[in-house]
């Protein structure tokens, strides 16, 4: 009961990072190379962020409403307010949507949308400024706005908007939040100054303009951050893209190259003897089953060379899905790579001892490629099946000259247990390469 209960408490956490990065992800499925496809996402945010902070204040003014003892001009500005947000919500969604792709569009929808976000927490304010229990909350929201604004990550707009924002902030800290005009009375502007510098109404509305400038810092402060690190991660990705394309076009060619020149190691009949071989032998030897599953893919795994034969033409465009693509071909084209090292190894020592080439400096260098119990087992068979069969360079073996090699010149390339197990067990070897 208690784990399937965890188990639902984690979908549920699950479900609500989904919902989240749906509608309040800024790079949900977007190219953050592409600044439009960027500024497009962030309208789409932010459009979802206006629609909760309407619902946010149609719900203040209902409060507002239901505290004010149901004064008929309050329950009046509460209803309105929500066909009100969803004919907003509706005006700036089709304003975004009208040209996903074009630039100017998607700018003249970001200054809309940052003026709505602004110009509506200064109309609730205006609302609820005269109301105790209510100034500081709606207060606060003129300061919420600017965060939504900064979402945007544009410094252009934060620094072009500050001074019209400080401006109308001091207009409503004079005309709403002290009423100005009704403590001056009948004094001049030369008569009020004096006495108006000395109250503590002027020392409040200096202390909110300063915290307000201080603020507005902060946030310009964090944006700046916000967007250098931006370009600097998006010239990175496009770096690297540039570098994923170079690479594709390099390695492309050189499978093309590898596999051109080694087609005679892609021989499928040949590939399935060696498999079934090495893996009677892996028995033998005594190899663990991982290893010898491990053993029994790796001896295959060269006729795969097909999928990334065609490299390039799945490098179509370049983004996480074909990095991916990218990463998992390379890494299956480097094992590719490996084992066709391998099968030439084989042919190098066959052919070396047909024609009677090798040495101690032939015998050193094949001795350093792939020394590992699981390659061995490998080439051993291949070998066998190499020097029983026809090559260009050679006839066809008997299974008893064969069997003599590996008893004399062939022995030097493989561990002491693997050569004697093979020798040992030679009959059901040559039963199996006479059956194939």
């Amino acid at each position: 009961m208690g784990k399937s209960r965890k188990y639902s408490i984690w979908n549920l956490k699950a479900l609500g990072k989904d919902i989240f990065a749906r509608f309040f992800g800024f790079e949900q499925g977007v190219d953050i190379t592409d600044d439009v496809a960027v500024l497009y996402r962030r309208n789409v945010v932010i459009k979802n962020i206006v629609f909760v902070s309407n619902l946010m204040y149609s719900i203040i003014l209902f409060l507002l409403s239901l505290s004010t003892q149901g004064q008929v001009a309050d329950w009046v500005v509460a209803f309105v307010a929500f066909p009100l947000t969803y004919v907003i919500n509706k005006f700036l969604k089709k304003l975004i949507n009208m040209d996903p792709h074009d630039k100017t569009k998607q700018s003249v929808a970001m200054y809309v949308a940052a003026f709505y976000i602004f110009f509506s927490s200064i109309l609730i304010y205006a609302r609820l400024y005269e109301k105790e229990y209510f100034e500081t909350a709606a207060y606060i929201l003129m300061y919420y706005a600017v965060v939504v604004i900064s979402l945007y990550q544009e410094r252009k707009l934060l620094s072009s908007s500050f001074q019209g924002l400080l401006a109308l902030l001091t207009v409503i800290h004079f005309i709403w939040t002290y009423s100005i005009q009704g403590l001056v009375g009948e004094e001049t502007i030369i008569e009020f100054l004096p006495r108006f510098v000395r109250m503590p109404e002027f020392s409040d509305i200096l202390l909110r303009t300063l915290l307000f400038i201080l603020f507005y810092f902060v946030v310009y402060a964090i944006v700046s951050m916000g967007q250098y690190m931006q370009e600097e991660r998006k010239l990175e990705l496009i770096k690297r893209r540039q570098v994923q394309g170079d690479f594709s076009h390099i390695v492309g060619d050189l499978f093309s190259v590898v596999f051109s020149s080694s087609y005679t190691l892609m021989d499928k009949r040949h590939a399935y003897q060696v498999q079934q071989m090495s893996e009677k032998l892996a028995d033998y030897v005594g190899l663990p089953i991982q290893k010898k599953t491990e053993m029994n893919q790796y001896a295959m795994i060269h006729l795969q060379y097909q999928e990334i034969k065609n490299l390039l033409n799945d490098m179509n465009s370049f983004d996480e899905k074909s990095y991916d693509i990218l990463k998992e071909k390379t890494e299956l084209g480097s094992k590719i790579a490996k084992r066709m090292q391998l099968a030439q190894k084989c042919e190098d020592i066959a052919r070396a001892h047909i024609e009677d080439t090798a040495n101690e400096k032939f015998l050193k260098e094949m001795l350093v490629i792939q020394p590992e119990l699981e390659a061995q087992i490998i080439l051993l068979a291949d070998l066998y099946i190499t020097m029983r069969g026809p090559k260009p360079y050679k006839r066809p073996m008997a299974h008893n000259i064969v069997l003599k090699s590996f008893q004399t010149e062939l022995s030097n390339y493989f561990d002491y247990d693997l050569k004697e197990r093979f020798l040992k067990f030679n009959d059901e070897f040559a039963e199996m390469y006479n059956n194939f």
